[in-house]
């Protein structure tokens, strides 16, 4: 039986990465923080899993968990807005934690494989490339976070250890979004790939059997030429799937280089995991509001000024500067008819 630790474990991918893993047979080590919502995640592991809470910064904590096993997949990370609020604490998460897990496995008698996820941002400013990326062209990191991950990858590309480097496309999780004044940062014209999260734990799953195709390699997942999308366009989808209507393009900023298609030409022909499209997702994430939906759908065109009001990007008329301090007193009021809702229905 092979063991495999998975770090980050609770995560949006990492839980479905050990869910699959074991159904699959496999002896599962997974790491996550000590936080309310990983010991809810884990609990539905029970006893089919050697769960260790604590910070992967932690130096005991990492040789620990990586002693005598086959396979290492990396997944714990910050990612933004968190890597620009706090950039010592992403620095050292993400580069920090990952040179302490390269040092553990190095020190093994027997190296564990290394998997490790980057992201579909390392190669930059995409508004003068017409996409989809390639694993194989040169990168140019952009903001804290991807200059992070490239830095890992040399990182991993430099080591003794068996490695396999994963540059993930957009993945959001099946759960309603919370708003926030960085969902309206991005471009709206910028390239977003979706990809299940379920698709890509099953990616990274079935690379743990095959050796020559992917060890030593970079590879790009996403969702396929079907899961393509602007991101003003994917973001209108999102909001249509509750019945709120089409935002402006002025509610958008200029990040161009926060994600981007991927050829995932050879990783699918590899892995085959391509199974999930945007469509089902957003049925998904609507099921999540259970029989709260019919409600949110009948208020959604009333919810555009509140969602407005989240946007520096807004052009907002003289007019409508003065209803700002209205519409964050229509969040409120709006949370609170939801949570009845959902408790009467």
């Amino acid at each position: 039986m092979k063991r495999v630790v998975v770090t980050g474990a609770c995560g949006n991918i990492g839980a479905h990465v050990v869910d699959l893993l074991v159904q699959r047979g496999y002896s599962v080590r997974a790491v996550d923080l000590d936080k309310a919502g990983c010991r809810r995640t884990a609990a539905r592991w029970g006893d089919q899993v050697e769960m260790r809470f604590g910070s992967v910064c932690n130096e005991a904590l990492v040789r620990e968990v990586v002693s005598g096993v086959d396979h290492v997949i990396h997944l714990a990370a910050m990612v933004p807005p968190g890597t620009d609020v706090d950039q010592a604490a992403g620095y050292a998460v993400n580069v920090g934690a990952t040179r302490l897990l390269v040092a553990a496995c190095e020190a093994q008698a027997k190296p564990p494989r290394l998997t490790f996820t980057s992201t579909a941002a390392i190669w930059g400013r995409n508004d003068q490339v017409d996409g989809p990326r390639r694993a194989d062209e040169e990168v140019s990191p952009s903001d804290n976070y991807s200059r992070q991950k490239a830095e890992c990858e040399a990182m991993l590309e430099s080591s003794s250890l068996s490695t396999v480097i994963l540059r993930i496309a957009m993945t959001p999780p099946v759960a309603p979004g919370a708003l926030s004044p960085f969902v309206f940062d991005m471009h709206p014209d910028m390239r977003v790939e979706f990809t299940h999260p379920k698709d890509q734990a099953l990616a990274i799953v079935n690379s743990l059997v095959v050796d020559e195709e992917v060890v030593g390699k970079t590879l790009c997942l996403g969702g396929g030429a079907r899961n393509r999308y602007r991101y003003r366009e994917f973001m209108n989808m999102a909001f249509a799937a509750m019945g709120i209507p089409a935002l402006p393009r002025s509610a958008f900023g200029d990040a161009l280089f926060l994600t981007d298609w991927v050829d995932s030409e050879t990783s699918q022909a590899i892995l085959d995991y391509q199974r999930r499209g945007a469509d089902e997702y957003f049925e998904e994430v609507g099921a999540e509001l259970g029989r709260a939906l019919p409600l949110v759908k009948r208020i959604g065109a009333a919810l555009t000024p509140v969602i407005l009001a989240h946007s520096r990007h807004h052009a907002l008329e003289e007019g409508k500067k003065a209803r700002i301090p209205n519409a964050y007193r229509a969040i409120a009021t709006f949370r609170r008819a939801l949570t009845a809702a959902k408790s009467y229905l």
